[in-house]
């Protein structure tokens, strides 16, 4: 008589397409005959995540929604089939996720099939045509990384995405804010309505009022006859992003104050409250709660802002998923400049994860673009990042004989000079990247010697 391990064993080879992963996506079972249908080596693939060895695999969604995904519809090698995803849990913990597939290839249904796809194509197709209408551009997906601290924040992103509270993204320069504040719209119930950004940070302070909030008639001068509705009005029932809420005058902290907490504003030059159904979602760089303290940010709107906090985490905590990223951009910039099968070197993966990025995601990909745009092949290899290699490699080489004042000069003009290049010589950026003012920049540019290439 077989044991209940045998039959489990025999039911498990006998599930078509069956794949098992854990809580980190890292499969812990895959059938024999799905894995060589697509190719692959079932043993090699076990402790690997899922999306390396299938790439469209859609396990990791179920796995940080905790949601099964039912009746989906997925193609193996151009054949149509049906195929169930559902979480695992254990004591109500979740524990990892499955595919499977329902059924096969089934002849007697291609006319099914044909008109299920046929469907979902018309489906993708008024999602993106409803994305770029609400003015979201980025979603969930996008935000990609196996690592424990993209995980998380991924996770974050869908909790907050159920309710209306007002949240909070903090983190460094060229993390991704924005990319978050996208994809919790597109992950919310208001994703079907506008979502309208205000770069706090990019507007005169006499101007803040009317772009928030609009104005009347006459208002001022050289006020539009009709009036102009504000950025609350224009994100009625959807997300408003206020992006570097910290530059926000004070002036204009109360107001918003005002409007959160009474969910009403009132146009400049206007006398009658016009009510607004609007989720905030503000972003930073600066830590508030610090600014709180040193008396440049009010207390009570930060408390009021504060009230779902998501904290984005920079590269250099989450250096696992930089191999990931470089291909992602790779092949981003590779198909915008015709190099459509364009690859990255194990050397080159190998030496941007031992960099420091101080300017995070943004200067990786401003970094990658850069070196495309110097690629005339399939393959982006060492002798594209150049420019990076005296940072890695003759380090110690600069400051050879040199007395410690000089080092210190040398290391200061090589950090500016980087910064500058990742910035593609902005000095606004450049000084935010490295946490100084623009005119103390200045100020060090002219002493090192330093001129824009």
């Amino acid at each position: 008589m077989a044991t209940r391990i045998e039959i489990l064993e025999k039911v498990l080879t006998q599930m078509r397409g069956l794949v098992v992963v854990d809580h980190e996506t890292k499969i812990v079972f895959l059938n024999e005959e799905y894995a060589e249908t697509i190719g692959k080596d079932p043993k090699e693939a076990l402790g690997r995540p899922v999306r390396q060895v299938i790439p469209e695999s859609k396990l990791p969604v179920v796995v940080e929604s905790g949601k099964a995904i039912l009746g989906d519809v997925y193609y193996v090698l151009g054949k149509p089939t049906v195929c169930n995803r559902i979480p695992l849990r254990q004591d109500g913990v979740l524990i990892g996720a499955m595919s499977f597939e329902v059924f096969g290839e089934i002849k007697q249904s291609d006319k099914l099939f044909a008109s299920l796809q046929e469907l979902h194509s018309q489906i993708d197709y008024y999602k993106e045509k409803l994305k770029r209408l609400s003015g979201s551009r980025y979603c969930l997906a996008d935000i990609i990384g196996s690592s424990s601290a993209a995980i998380k924040l991924r996770k974050d992103i869908l909790k907050s995405a159920c309710t209306n509270s007002t949240v909070l993204i903090q983190g460094e320069t060229g993390t991704g804010k924005e990319l978050v504040a996208h994809a919790l719209h597109q992950e919310s119930l208001r994703a079907h309505h506008p979502f309208v950004k205000l770069n706090c940070g990019a507007i005169p302070s006499e101007l803040i009022e009317s772009e928030l909030f609009g104005y009347e008639e006459g208002a001022f001068t050289g006020a539009n006859r009709k009036g102009k509705k504000g950025k609350f009005e224009l994100a009625d029932k959807g997300t408003l992003f206020l992006d570097e809420i910290s530059q926000l005058p004070m002036v204009a902290q109360v107001k918003l104050l005002r409007a959160l907490q009474e969910r009403e504003i009132e146009r400049v030059g206007g006398e009658t409250p016009i009510p607004v159904d609007v989720r905030i979602v503000a972003a930073s760089n600066n830590d508030l709660g610090e600014m709180v303290k040193q008396g440049t940010f009010r207390a009570d709107i930060f408390y009021r802002l504060n009230v779902i906090p998501i904290s984005v985490p920079p590269l250099r905590e989450r250096k696992s998923d930089i191999p990931e990223l470089v291909e992602l951009f790779a092949r981003k910039y590779g198909d915008q400049a015709g190099l459509s099968s364009l690859s990255v070197a194990s050397e080159v993966l190998a030496l941007l994860a031992e960099l420091e990025w101080h300017g995070n995601i943004r200067e990786l990909e401003n970094s990658v673009e850069r070196a495309v745009g110097m690629c005339n092949g399939s393959v982006l290899d060492i002798s594209h990042f150049e420019w990076l290699l005296p940072m890695k490699r003759n380090e110690m080489l600069e400051i050879e004989g040199k007395s410690l004042e000089e080092a210190k000069t040398a290391f200061e003009k090589n950090i500016i000079v980087n910064a500058l290049l990742t910035t593609s010589n902005n000095v606004k950026k450049t000084a935010e990247l490295l946490h100084i003012d623009r005119s103390l920049l200045y100020q060090k540019m002219r002493r090192l010697g330093i001129q824009f290439r």
